[in-house]
């Protein structure tokens, strides 16, 4: 890798004698930028002005390896920690700062770095704030011991989170075997007796040890100025001072043959599984052909692995992936069976089809060679995407992030001979661990006795002197700025949208523009049938959704999977209560021949008996399982305490006993009926969004859909709002470290209800941040019960009917606790009402978030059917930010009062120390 250097200029600022040392250029690749400042730090920028978006990683060079000895976990901790007030913003005013001036803030650490990841909108004000906040990080943090034991409760939430996960588990025994409690055999996130023992001398002399210019590098993609960017880093930045950091830890060769355990069996939920892993030090020369195995071996229907094992009915799904690091190579090649299948055929075929498979040819390759010309595509033109990229090899590769278009070039070099002579130098015995998941042992699904539950107690939370909250006039002049950028928008975009109808009624939106990936997107939804015409057809509805893409009456299934690949898009048809929808992308310039190839397809579906035979008993053996694990009992109980239908209504909720027995009697037969008598329905919307030609696209259209017309009449399904009596189940779930709280309030409020924007604001305040609602601080900030948890709320688009959920994973035996902060917060709520800084600062959140989304037109393509099916336009958006930007405290605080019930809330808690349910038939 050659880099370009030069020399430092010096320059003076009119006549005050003051000299400035400039980020210096000292590399350029790929249009992409990497600057130096005199301290070291490092700045990497990858612009993209088509979008509407920022991504920034602040990324330190030192992860869990450099965790002293006995302290695992430290670097972990202190990413935690490191949200929790600096210097100058004191306390939790830093992650209010986080909130308002990003879209997103999140943060990780792995072996080698510590990442803080930010995305902004492309406002140069946001970007200047977020960036001194970042630089208020590397060294101005302070780290006050009052929060060390509630992070590290909350650190162990983390833990069990992950240890919860039979693949996480599996891969821990298998790291640790390979390097012992030691290196890479030591999970980053930490363990409890060790985090207990870290001292606050140890995370300040860790944070002024690692966190040094000289040891970090921004990355930045996305849309903004580089010069102004540019400006601000050195402003905020060089004024810290570099200092030594030591070597890091360095990892020991790795010798895949010589680990000593060389099986791995874990015992936790439902699934049942065989893994291959092939695990060796690293050899990068190997990493190009690596890279390309998981598609070679598992893509429908050409992969090697799907055909053997898939296709021959040995196993439900084949599964791969690669691990390629700085110090390992692995690669995962597995199959998810069922019951009904024999676990020693599985583990023969898969040992055979991975290391005695037939050798891969020159179209195999070719063919995922355009899989990855297509997904480096996308990663180029998605600010996230390639920022994350960037920083991953910028960490892997001690800096050099140019190595991976540098693999990319790799790839696209491969012959055949060049992959197959790797797998066989990799892809053997000497490299394989075998892993194997199985279902939770019967002993683990019996109800445990419930230890005595103390009462819901805060954590210690001293009262500081922090800096005062902002001014709710900061929030309220970006709320209307947020209005008029997000008006003027709407304007522009409503001109370029051409709405018609067909002779037949079937109605089309055409959107010509240029959307940032250069893609064209069509999206087609039919309705058709009503509750009654389609009742015990649920199961039939998705088999034809299913094969209706995957052959023709002259197209084969590979034929189709090609033309795909080739068109550099994806296309898919699902089904959705009495509905299909098509979805169909290509480049921009190969659209209009796919979209006509996707037509002329679904035309004429072949629906392939071998087809539907396969697809009938994988699903057959997917739903051979126990529905044990605490979300599943969570899920089917709370459906079955709301159930209003009747089996065999398309909204009747999943019943596991019922949609086996429904697969069990469906017919090939019965799909080619239910196509001809629905799918060429005339109740129809078409929306087209991208570059193409008007006149030709609504020629095309005319052709293809002027003459359907419904045989069958058509109703629209509709959920009905139901008010219930408030109650609390507490349901038996296998033992796991996590149980399931869900907890539901319905409402008579619909999307065109004048209450509905209060409610959103209202949910916002309740749920939306993980870290500063008003549920994050007691579930989590103050209390460590969750490391996760959600808040929504849906409104039905044709009826006064709406619901409020929450779920969170709580620790097994918290459940009590759990309700009871959630009861807490929503009778704060209740009886306080909300405070205006909170209300102010969740306009301008909630008007930023919808503004971005608004920019991006392929987000715009998502709103035009629902649009076309109510008959309205995108002004119709306008209305509902004036509404929500004119919003007062008092209207919050009043639709809290009218539909906010404690007395109508249903909770359910699923874990060990519950009881059965009875399931229903």
């Amino acid at each position: 890798m050659r880099f370009k250097q030069l020399t430092l200029s010096l320059f003076f600022l009119g006549f005050s004698g003051t000299i400035l040392a400039q980020p210096i250029l000292i590399k350029t690749e790929q249009n992409i930028e990497e600057y130096k400042l005199d301290n070291g730090f490092r700045i990497i920028l990858a612009q993209n002005n088509k979008e509407d978006k920022v991504f920034m990683n602040t990324v330190y060079l030192t992860g869990s390896l450099n965790d002293p000895q006995g302290k695992g976990g430290l670097a972990h901790l202190l990413e935690h920690l490191a949200f929790k007030g600096t210097q100058n913003i004191q306390g939790d005013e830093f992650q209010r700062r986080l909130d308002q001036y990003t879209l997103m803030t999140n943060a990780s650490t792995d072996y080698y770095s510590t990442k803080y990841t930010n995305v902004v909108r492309p406002e140069q004000n946001a970007l200047n704030e977020v960036i001194h906040l970042e630089a208020e990080r590397m060294d101005k943090l302070v780290l006050q011991e009052k929060y060390v034991p509630s992070e590290i409760a909350i650190v162990k939430r983390e833990r069990e989170v992950r240890l919860d996960q039979p693949f996480a588990v599996m891969m821990d025994q298998i790291f640790k075997s390979a390097y012992g409690n030691q290196y890479l055999g030591r999970l980053p996130i930490g363990d409890l007796n060790e985090l207990q023992s870290i001292s606050m001398k140890e995370l300040n002399q860790f944070y002024r040890t690692w966190y040094a210019p000289n040891n970090a590098v921004m990355v930045l993609s996305g849309k903004f100025d580089k010069a102004t960017v540019l400006k601000q880093i050195d402003a905020q930045f060089s004024s810290i001072a570099s200092r030594p950091v030591p070597t890091p830890i360095v990892v020991p060769k790795l010798d895949g043959a010589k680990i000593k355990q060389r099986e791995f069996t874990v015992q936790k939920g439902s699934d049942l599984a065989k893994f291959n892993i092939y695990l060796n030090g690293a050899d990068h020369s190997l990493v190009p052909a690596l890279s390309m195995s998981p598609a070679l071996f598992t893509l429908q229907p050409s992969g090697h692995l799907y055909q053997s094992i898939v296709e021959s009915g040995l196993a439900t799904a084949v599964q791969s992936s690669t691990w390629l690091d700085r110090d390992f190579n692995l690669v995962f090649m597995g199959a998810v069976y069922a019951p009904n299948h024999n676990a020693t055929q599985v583990q023969t075929a898969l040992n055979h089809g991975v290391e005695q498979t037939k050798d891969f040819n020159e179209t195999e390759l070719n063919r995922i060679k355009s899989m990855t010309r297509n997904q480096a595509d996308n990663i180029k033109n998605n600010a996230t995407a390639l920022g994350s990229r960037l920083s991953d090899y910028y960490v892997a590769h001690q800096g050099n992030w140019g190595q991976y278009f540098k693999d990319l070039d790799e790839v696209y070099k491969l012959k055949p001979v060049d992959v197959n002579t790797a797998y066989k130098a990799f892809l053997r015995p000497e490299h394989r661990l075998t892993g194997n998941i199985l279902p939770t042992p019967e002993a683990q699904k019996k109800a445990l006795e419930q230890q005595k539950v103390e009462p819901l107690k805060t954590l210690d939370q001293q009262a500081t002197t922090e800096e005062p909250l902002k001014d709710v006039s900061a929030y309220q002049a970006e709320v209307k700025q947020y209005v008029q950028e997000s008006k003027t928008y709407l304007l522009q975009k409503e001109k370029q949208i051409q709405r018609g109808k067909l002779k037949n009624g079937i109605q089309y939106a055409l959107f010509p523009t240029n959307t940032r990936d250069d893609k064209t997107y069509a999206s087609i939804s039919l309705d058709f049938g009503t509750a009654e015409l389609l009742k015990n057809k649920d199961v039939t509805l998705d088999l034809t959704a299913y094969l209706l893409f995957r052959a023709s009456k002259d197209k084969s299934l590979q034929q189709i999977a090609d033309k795909i690949i080739e068109s550099g898009g994806f296309a898919s048809v699902s089904a959705s209560g009495n509905s299909f929808s098509l979805q169909i992308s290509a480049k921009k310039e190969k659209f209009e021949d796919f979209f006509r190839y996707f037509l002329d397809a679904i035309k004429t579906p072949l629906f392939e008996q071998t087809q539907f035979d396969l697809i009938q008993s994988q699903s057959l053996s997917s739903l051979d399982r126990p529905y044990t694990e605490p979300s599943t009992v969570a899920a089917l109980t709370m459906a079955r305490l709301i159930e209003i239908y009747q089996p065999g209504d398309l909204r009747y909720h999943f019943e596991p006993e019922l949609v086996k027995k429904q697969y069990q009697e469906a017919t090939r037969e019965q799909v080619q009926q239910l196509y001809q008598q629905f799918f060429k329905t005339n109740h129809a919307n078409i929306a087209i969004t991208g570059e193409f030609d008007v006149k030709r696209i609504k020629k095309r259209l005319n052709a293809e859909f002027a003459n359907w017309e419904s045989t069958q009449p058509y109703e629209r399904l509709t959920d009905e709002y139901t008010a219930y009596k408030a109650q609390k189940v507490h349901a038996l779930s296998e033992q796991r470290e996590f149980g399931s709280y869900q907890a539901l309030l319905t409402m008579p409020v619909g999307t065109d209800n004048p209450d509905m924007p209060a409610l959103q604001v209202f949910r916002h305040i309740l749920g939306d941040s993980q870290l500063s609602s008003r549920l994050a601080q007691e579930l989590r900030e103050k209390n460590a019960l969750v490391y996760g948890f959600g808040a929504d709320v849906n409104f039905s688009d044709w009826n006064e009917s709406g619901a409020l959920l929450i779920s969170a994973n709580y620790t097994a035996g918290k459940s009590a606790q759990v309700s009871q902060a959630v009861h807490k917060v929503l009778q704060e709520m209740l009886n306080k009402g909300i405070t205006e800084q909170e209300l102010e600062a969740a306009k301008a959140t909630m008007l930023k978030k919808r503004l971005t989304a608004l920019e991006d037109d392929r987000r715009i393509h998502s709103m035009l059917i629902p649009q076309l099916e109510k008959g309205r336009t995108l002004l119709e958006r306008e209305k509902r930010d004036q509404a929500i930007a004119t919003l007062t405290k008092a209207d919050i605080d009043q639709v809290i009062k009218k539909y906010i019930r404690l007395d109508q809330l249903v909770e359910v808690m699923a874990d060990q120390y519950g009881q059965p349910q009875v399931s229903k038939k």
